[in-house]
């Protein structure tokens, strides 16, 4: 299956006006496969409904981990230990219309310290971005708790069919087992280096983010 550039601009939406027109441009008439692969069938269809939660903190601390020497992902969007989010991820969530991407972190600093931060996250293509005050070196109990209780309460309420969670700590097992009680999908996406054996287990699905950005080329992806 192919998209020409025409019609995936029309397909991706907000993710061609968040900076990404360079990468979609780059893909021309390209190959889904590899995003689709992202995606159980069921929410391929632009009738049934995505969620994206993402622990920042935890995505861009391990980011940096992962990627070492290697060159950044382009049209990347990046904070060290604050926030990652990059094209190579938003254009994969826009091929399942994804509802609603609640992004969660923290930075050392006074309010207008976490308004640069929320509009930043907001130019990349995030929603729903929720910066807290951190308060310490590093980490915020606040992002984990109010991540889970989001996530857990979209779930009681029936707002998504599948939840993408894009964090690596073994502290998330209660949260999935519980989101996975009231019937919605759990898929964990992270760097398989980085992931916790028990999170990826219990999740209904694992993909590695490490080969979406640092190995695949562009025309892979979509």
């Amino acid at each position: 299956m192919h998209f020409g550039v025409k019609r995936l601009n029309v397909k991706l939406g907000c993710w061609a006006t968040a900076g990404y027109d360079n990468v979609i441009t780059e893909m021309g008439e390209t190959n889904l496969s590899l995003a689709y692969s992202f995606f159980p069938h069921f929410a391929r269809q632009a009738s049934n409904r995505v969620m994206i939660f993402v622990d920042g903190e935890n995505f861009a601390m391990s980011f940096k981990r992962v990627k070492g020497e290697k060159p950044m992902p382009e049209e990347s969007h990046y904070e060290e230990d604050v926030y990652y989010w990059g094209a190579r991820i938003g254009l994969i969530c826009a091929i399942a219309q994804v509802v609603r991407i609640h992004y969660y972190t923290s930075v050392k600093g006074d309010h207008e310290r976490l308004d640069q931060v929320t509009d930043a996250l907001k130019v990349a293509g995030i929603e729903a971005p929720r910066v807290f005050k951190r308060h310490k070196q590093r980490g915020s109990k606040r992002v984990d708790i109010t991540l889970a209780t989001e996530m857990l309460g979209h779930a009681h309420r029936d707002n998504y069919e599948l939840a993408v969670l894009i964090a690596g700590d073994e502290d998330y097992v209660p949260l999935v087992e519980a989101v996975q009680r009231e019937g919605p999908q759990v898929s964990v996406w992270f760097f398989k280096e980085a992931v916790s054996p028990a999170l990826r287990r219990c999740a209904d699905s694992f993909h590695d983010l490490s080969h979406i950005l640092f190995e695949a080329e562009p025309s892979e992806i979509l």
